[in-house]
């Protein structure tokens, strides 16, 4: 618990100190630590340093978001596959999925000749624009949760994607909150998603977080959810942007061995639980370089509200902000029930972050599992998912004979 107080007072002297630099204050620029602290950490530069041709792709939402879209495209002598849409957790950009060189998920579906498709989300450094809004200036911006990237940063990707490679269907792969926002997706869209997307693998999901262990997490969200609109009326919108000085300084420390095991093993434990050897000292720098990026106050909030409740409701604005969005006091739930989708959903057992059991709870209500996977690894966490060099014969393996 003292360990946890201690990374919860670290995270907000950083944030202070990111305000001197308009890290948080959107009336004011954001200036990056330094360059060197993002050089070659994009995800092109990292597709190009492992061998990967690569290509950028720019959309704009229905609601005014420019996002880029990444992409791995399949090798000439490859037969074509449905495309992958894989999208991102909270905090994180398509570089994510390409976080532990070779052995990352994005370079072993590349490998097995897959069309791989990177999504983003707004917020982060790939979609920190807008055709009228400036994130700097205003609130407006800001005002976004997963809801939106659900119903509309989702959506514009796989429509941009489909006429691209001319597929009627994406297989939507997505990392917790990625996944998260699959079922929102579904739940307000369901003919959509059952048109467009033919299977989806969830990767241990955010759903309600009645049960989460993250100590770390539960006391920073729940605290975010309770200052919201005073931090919004000060002018804190964004939380954690690209470049936010404990992020270089976490990153410069995980280069030097002797510090690696201990600082940044300890800094993944505090969010998660512990899996020693499923992440080496060495792949933990560009873990913390690419990891962490800029969401808003208002998801981290909805992070709040989710680890009080035993429902997975939609954002809670108060009663009277309520009553105008959803004609009632309370906010209604999303539905897992709608999706005609095939769900593939895994879950560790030693995840910090999402408990087996809220995952077992929202399982329960969905008519078309084909397959819910626990890892048989008892140590198996939730960074795990797509930061492990053994993820490739824990996740990918059972994943193909789907």
């Amino acid at each position: 618990r003292i360990t946890c107080f201690v990374f919860i007072v670290l995270v907000l002297q950083c944030s202070a100190g990111a305000i001197n630099n308009g890290a948080l204050f959107s009336n004011l620029t954001t200036v990056p630590l330094s360059k060197e602290a993002n050089k070659g950490t994009g995800f092109v530069d990292l597709a190009t340093k492992f061998g990967y041709k690569s290509e950028s792709h720019v959309i704009t939402t229905e609601d005014g978001y420019i996002l880029t879209l990444h992409r791995i495209p399949p090798k000439a002598h490859c037969t074509k596959k449905a495309p992958l849409f894989l999208f991102p957790n909270i905090h994180m950009t398509s570089a994510g999925f390409l976080g532990i060189a070779k052995q990352s998920p994005g370079f072993i579906f590349a490998d097995d000749c897959y069309d791989v498709w990177f999504g983003n989300i707004r917020g982060t450094q790939y979609g920190r624009k807008h055709v009228t809004l400036d994130p700097d200036h205003d609130l407006e911006f800001w005002k976004f949760h997963v809801h939106q990237n659900a119903i509309y940063d989702a959506p514009a990707s796989i429509d941009y994607i489909l006429e691209k490679t001319g597929s009627e269907q994406v297989i939507f792969i997505g990392y917790s909150q990625g996944s998260t926002a699959f079922f929102i997706m579904n739940s307000e869209k369901p003919d959509y998603t059952t048109a467009k997307v033919s299977l989806h693998v969830g990767l241990a999901p955010f759903t309600r977080m009645i049960n989460s262990r993250s100590l770390a997490i539960r006391t920073l969200s729940t605290s975010v959810n309770t200052l919201r609109l005073p931090l919004e009326a000060a002018g804190i919108w964004e939380i954690l942007a690209k470049g936010f000085p404990a992020q270089g300084s976490l990153a410069l420390v995980c280069q030097i061995k002797l510090l690696a095991d201990l600082v940044c093993g300890i800094s993944t434990a505090l969010i998660d639980a512990p899996h020693p050897g499923s992440l080496p000292a060495d792949e933990q720098q560009r873990i913390y370089q690419n990891f962490l990026d800029g969401t808003s106050v208002e998801t981290l909030a909805f992070y709040g509200q989710l680890e009080n409740s035993n429902k997975f409701y939609k954002f809670n604005y108060g009663l009277t902000e309520n009553l105008a969005r959803y004609g009632c006091a309370t906010p209604p739930t999303y539905k897992f029930d709608t999706t005609n989708v095939p769900v593939l959903m895994f879950q560790g057992l030693n995840d910090g972050m999402v408990a087996v059991e809220d995952t077992d709870w929202a399982i329960d209500q969905m008519p078309n599992v084909v397959d819910y996977i626990k890892p048989a690894d008892p140590l198996w966490n939730h960074l795990d998912d797509i930061y492990s060099i053994y993820w490739k014969d824990t996740i990918y393996a059972p994943m193909k004979k789907i």
